[in-house]
């Protein structure tokens, strides 16, 4: 048996306050309870020194300390003894975690948990606490040693870390079935893809530019059969009784003194037509120019008119 408790202090229960305890470690230092819970709950384990049971249990915990850190938790080993037998006890279990001894007892005594035997004097009782951050009990066994999955388990209920494995194993097939989904939406893509225009390799561009360079050269247009096409039909959907352009006025101008010239000299400015045999005559007029040599010949005639009477104004005056 676990031998007879010195006092009768009761034990804390599930839903009570944790007493508060500040011990020093097997690894140094010193660590309050207030300040560990204010981090994450916290594994309160009593064990003795002695017990090759306990050591077995701490090396299961050792095994699952980095898990129980993950979930936000950490334990603390509290156990009746002096430092060198708790240094030695931390050694044998391969606790990372701070191994604390309760070299005066009093947290055994304050926790209930204060037993003496015969052969190994006064020792704490082999107990598991969960305690929380409002220093509440949330998981208490006493006499017993739970296995390290039920103190994991009963701090990630508190912290909701890691998550379970029912609910991991629910969001695999979902994740499993992104990747159909993604195979649906790419016929959509390369559908989209192909309707953009093929960018244009180095040498082919290079080959164009060459042609419109020999094109320019030459005389010829360098439109392409679509930019030819576009053109023909832009000028087939141009309206029949569109106006010709509006010379400009230097065009204007030098036209009229062409005129004047020719007639200053007695030349006629009409020349027959070169590539008709029907005898008609036509002027050395450019296209769309006709509008503008109506309105020279109209201001030509007007300047002969004024001409004429000035000439007659002087022969009288003679």
């Amino acid at each position: 048996m676990f031998g007879r408790r010195k006092e009768s202090v009761t034990v804390p229960e599930v839903g009570g306050e944790a007493p508060a305890f500040a011990l020093p470690s097997a690894q140094g230092g010193q660590l309050r309870s207030s300040t560990r819970t204010v981090t994450g709950p916290i594994a309160v384990v009593f064990y003795r020194p002695w017990s090759e049971e306990d050591i077995e249990f701490f090396k299961s915990l050792a095994a699952n300390e980095d898990e129980v850190n993950m979930a936000g938790g950490s334990v603390v080993g509290i156990g009746v003894a002096e430092a060198g037998v708790a240094r030695e006890f931390a050694g044998a279990s391969g606790m990372k975690s701070m191994i604390l001894y309760d070299y005066a007892k009093v947290t055994s005594r304050e926790w209930g948990l204060l037993e003496k035997s015969k052969e190994h004097g006064d020792h704490s009782r082999p107990a598991v606490f969960v305690v929380d951050a409002e220093h509440q009990v949330t998981h208490a066994w006493v006499g017993e040693r739970p296995s390290a999955g039920d103190v994991l388990a009963a701090v990630s209920g508190i912290t909701g870390l890691p998550k379970p494995v029912e609910e991991d194993a629910e969001e695999k097939p979902k994740k499993a079935a992104k990747p159909d989904e993604a195979e649906d939406e790419k016929p959509a893509e390369s559908a989209g893809a192909e309707e953009k225009p093929k960018k244009l390799s180095a040498e082919e561009r290079e080959k164009i530019k060459a042609e419109r360079r020999a094109a320019r050269e030459s005389g010829k247009s360098v439109k392409t059969g679509e930019a030819a096409q576009k053109a023909d039909t832009e000028k087939a959907d141009a309206p029949e009784g569109e106006k010709p352009k509006k010379m400009p006025a230097e065009e204007r101008e030098r036209i009229k003194a062409e005129r004047r010239a020719a007639r200053e000299s007695g030349k006629s400015l009409k020349t027959p037509r070169q590539d008709s045999g029907d005898g008609a005559e036509t002027t050395n007029e450019e296209p769309g120019s006709g509008e503008a040599r109506a309105e020279v010949e109209a201001g030509a005639s007007k300047d002969s008119g004024d001409q004429g009477k000035r000439d007659e104004k002087r022969a009288e005056e003679e």
